[in-house]
C-alpha cells in the first residue's frame, strides 16, 4: 500500500460549509507529511486548489474519487479508498436520515472491508437526527469507527446513550484558526464602512417565505443597514435554497438587497464577501461558524439540534429567534478537529493504530444496496408522475 490517505466526506459538492470543511481536512492530513497523498469524495463542483494553497502557504495536491453507483452486488464504494492506510471520516452531518431513508449506509458503504485492515477515525462529525430504525442497525451494527471524535454535546450523548458507541468531544473543523489562516477576517472598520446585513437560509418544512422577509426586514430596520446581502451555502444547480431566498429577497421592498450563490471555485471571494457583514441572521450551521468566528452578531433561526447546540440552546423544533445569540464556548480541553488529525494519522500510518471497529458484512451491504435502489427508483418513478400531472393541468 502506499501512503495514501482516504476521506469521506461531501467534498465538491457545492455545499459552502462542506468544502470548508473537505479543505481544513485536507490541510490538517497534508500537514502530517507532505508526500502522503490525500484521496477524498469529489461531486463533480470544483474548488480552486491552486488559490487555496496560496492563500494556506500549504501545497495542497488531494486527489478527487468520484463515487460510483451503489447497485446491488457492487462493491465500488467500498474500494473506493483501495490502498490507503487509514481513513478519515467526516466532518459534517453524514450520519442522518432527514433526507434518505438510507444516507449513513451510502457514507459508511465507503469505508474499507476486512482485508486489508485499514484504520477509520470520525472526527469533526455531527450525528442526527436518526430514525428509530437506523439507530437499532447502528447500535447492533457497533461503533464503524476505530476513534470517534464529535463535534457537539448532544452527537456524544446520542453515540453513547443510544447506539452504544465510545466517543468524545472535538470542535468543528471550521472556526478561528482555520479562517485565518485562509484569510478571511473582518472587513476594516472605519466611517465609511457600509453596514451589511448577512442572511443565510434554506429551505426548511414550517419555514414560511412571508414570514422570513418579514423578520429580515425587522433586523435590517433595527441595525440600520445600508444593503442586505443574502447568501446561498447550499447552491446546485436554482436547488430548493436558491428558490427560497429568491422569493424572501423579491418580498423585501426597497433597499439594497441582493442573492448570492455559491460556487465552489469562488469560495475565497464568497467567504470575504460574508466577512464584510456587519450583523446576520444565519440558520446554516458554518454560516454562523464563520460569522462568529469574526465576532458578527448572529440571530439565528435553528432547524436541527446541530444549530441549536451551536448556541448552547435546547432543541425544540424550527426557531426564529428576535434576539442576538452568542455562540456555545467550549473548554480548553476540547480539542480542534485539525489537531486530533496529526496525531492519530501519525500513528496510522505507523501501523500503530489496531483496528477495532465494526465492519458491514457483504450481506448487509447486500440488504442496503437493494433497500436503497428500490427507494431511489420509488422516488423518482413518483417525481416523474408528479411531473407528467402537472404538465397535463397546464
Amino acid at each position: 500500500m502506499t501512503r495514501a490517505v482516504g476521506l469521506v466526506c461531501l467534498g465538491e459538492a457545492g455545499n459552502f460549509g462542506d468544502d470548508l470543511i473537505l479543505i481544513a481536512a485536507v490541510a490538517a492530513a497534508t500537514d502530517v507529511e507532505e508526500e502522503t497523498e490525500v484521496r477524498y469524495l469529489s461531486f463533480g463542483r470544483p474548488i480552486d486548489w491552486a488559490a487555496i494553497s496560496a492563500r494556506l502557504g500549504a501545497p495542497l495536491r488531494p486527489r478527487p474519487v468520484r463515487p460510483g453507483r451503489d447497485l446491488p452486488g457492487s462493491r465500488r464504494s467500498e474500494l473506493s479508498f483501495q490502498g490507503c492506510r487509514a481513513v478519515l471520516f467526516g466532518g459534517g452531518g453524514l450520519l442522518q436520515t432527514s433526507h434518505h431513508p438510507h444516507t449513513p449506509y451510502r457514507w459508511l458503504s465507503f469505508l474499507p472491508g476486512h482485508l486489508p485492515a485499514v484504520p477509520v477515525l470520525a472526527v469533526g462529525l455531527g450525528l442526527g437526527p436518526l430514525s428509530a430504525d437506523w439507530e437499532r442497525r447502528l447500535r447492533a451494527l457497533g461503533s464503524p469507527f476505530d476513534e470517534c471524535y464529535l463535534r457537539d454535546g448532544d452527537s456524544v450523548t446520542l453515540a453513547e446513550q443510544r447506539l452504544g458507541w465510545r466517543a468524545r468531544r472535538c470542535r468543528d473543523f471550521v472556526d478561528r484558526t482555520f479562517l485565518d489562516g485562509l484569510g478571511v477576517r473582518p472587513a476594516a472598520a472605519g466611517r465609511d464602512r457600509p453596514e451589511v446585513l448577512g442572511v443565510a437560509l434554506r429551505r426548511w418544512p414550517g419555514l414560511d417565505v412571508t414570514d422570513t422577509a418579514r423578520h429580515v426586514a425587522r433586523v435590517a430596520e433595527r441595525y440600520g443597514v445600508d444593503a442586505v446581502r443574502l447568501f446561498v451555502l447550499e447552491a446546485g444547480t436554482g436547488g430548493p435554497d436558491v428558490t427560497f431566498t429568491e422569493q424572501v429577497c423579491r418580498q423585501l421592498a426597497g433597499g439594497d438587497a441582493t442573492v448570492l450563490p455559491y460556487e465552489g471555485v469562488d469560495l475565497l471571494d464568497f467567504a470575504a464577501a460574508m466577512a464584510e457583514c456587519t450583523v446576520a441572521v444565519s440558520m446554516k450551521l458554518h454560516s454562523s461558524a464563520l460569522w462568529a468566528a469574526l465576532d458578527v452578531p448572529i440571530l439565528p433561526i435553528s432547524y436541527a439540534p446541530k444549530t441549536a447546540a451551536f448556541f448552547d440552546q435546547p432543541f425544540d423544533g424550527l426557531r426564529i429567534y428576535d434576539r442576538v445569540l452568542p455562540p456555545a464556548v467550549d473548554d480548553d480541553v476540547v480539542p480542534r478537529a485539525a489537531e486530533v488529525v496529526g496525531p492519530w494519522l501519525r500513528r496510522a500510518l505507523a501501523g500503530q493504530v489496531p483496528v477495532t471497529r465494526a465492519m458491514l458484512s457483504a450481506g448487509d451491504r447486500l440488504r442496503f444496496q437493494t433497500s436503497g435502489t428500490a427507494v431511489n427508483i420509488y422516488r423518482r418513478l413518483g417525481r416523474t408522475v408528479r411531473g407528467t400531472i402537472g404538465a397535463g393541468s397546464r
